[in-house]
């Protein structure tokens, strides 16, 4: 038997290894030889990039079952729309307990601006979402002002689009006109059955057609308790 088999050998009788550091660990403490400690070493690298990959999932979960919809409190022509500072400034909190950042980037070609937005896991893996824009000429601003709007513009889709954000209008389907909303004990039901059941709230929010959970109508409670038991009954397999 070579020296080399005999020391991997001896690496497994040392201890059990749970995972590729340990293991390691184990090859360092009973001189390995390089290529094999190489071959451990890439080992620990996708362990940790999928360990890291992981977390962010988790964390993007987080931090959708907890991000209110954003309102929609700037009036163009023929829309409504979040401006980037008001959006930035409703997910920062949620964002932060979600060990999340955001970062941007944008580039100036053939007459359009695309912005990239990474958003980052504080155990460093990060997704990239892109949104190009064309900066229009018919604009009765000056150059910097246009160019200015186009990266406002791509930079706030590119950003919802990253974190799957959703926007709604202050009043949408007359909830500020006298509608019956569902009940304080009605609310807190709700509140511990999405977190029982990781409910991502956006998504929630939005087969509801509503802007938010507080502003669930009484008439659509049916609808509430049917969606909480299905999802019941796909986590727990019943």
């Amino acid at each position: 038997m070579s020296n080399a088999i005999a020391k991997t050998e001896n690496v497994r009788d040392i201890q059990p290894a749970t995972t590729p550091m340990q293991l390691l660990q184990a090859a360092v403490a009973n001189n390995v030889d390089a290529a094999q400690l190489e071959k451990l070493m890439d080992l620990q690298e996708r362990y940790e990039a999928n360990q890291a990959r992981r977390a962010f999932a988790a964390a993007m979960s987080e931090f959708q079952a907890h991000c209110p919809t954003i309102l929609k409190s700037r009036k163009a022509d023929r829309y409504s729309y979040a401006p980037l500072d008001e959006i930035l400034r409703t997910i920062r909190p949620h964002l932060d307990s979600a060990g999340l950042s955001v970062v941007f980037n944008t580039k100036t070609e053939g007459g359009e601006i695309t912005a990239f937005c990474t958003v980052q896991h504080r155990d460093g893996h990060s997704v990239i979402s892109q949104f190009s824009a064309p900066v229009d000429p018919a604009m009765k601003v000056n150059d910097t002002q246009k160019a200015g709007s186009a990266n406002s513009y791509a930079k706030r889709y590119a950003l919802c689009n990253a974190l799957n954000l959703v926007g709604s209008e202050f009043d949408d389907d007359g909830f500020s006109a006298g509608v019956v909303l569902i009940t304080d004990k009605q609310r807190i039901w709700l509140d511990e059955n999405i977190e029982a059941y990781g409910i991502k709230v956006p998504q929630f929010c939005k087969v509801l057609n509503v802007p938010d959970l507080d502003s669930i109508p009484a008439n659509k409670w049916g609808i509430v308790e049917n969606a909480i038991e299905a999802k019941r009954k796909q986590v727990e397999g019943k």
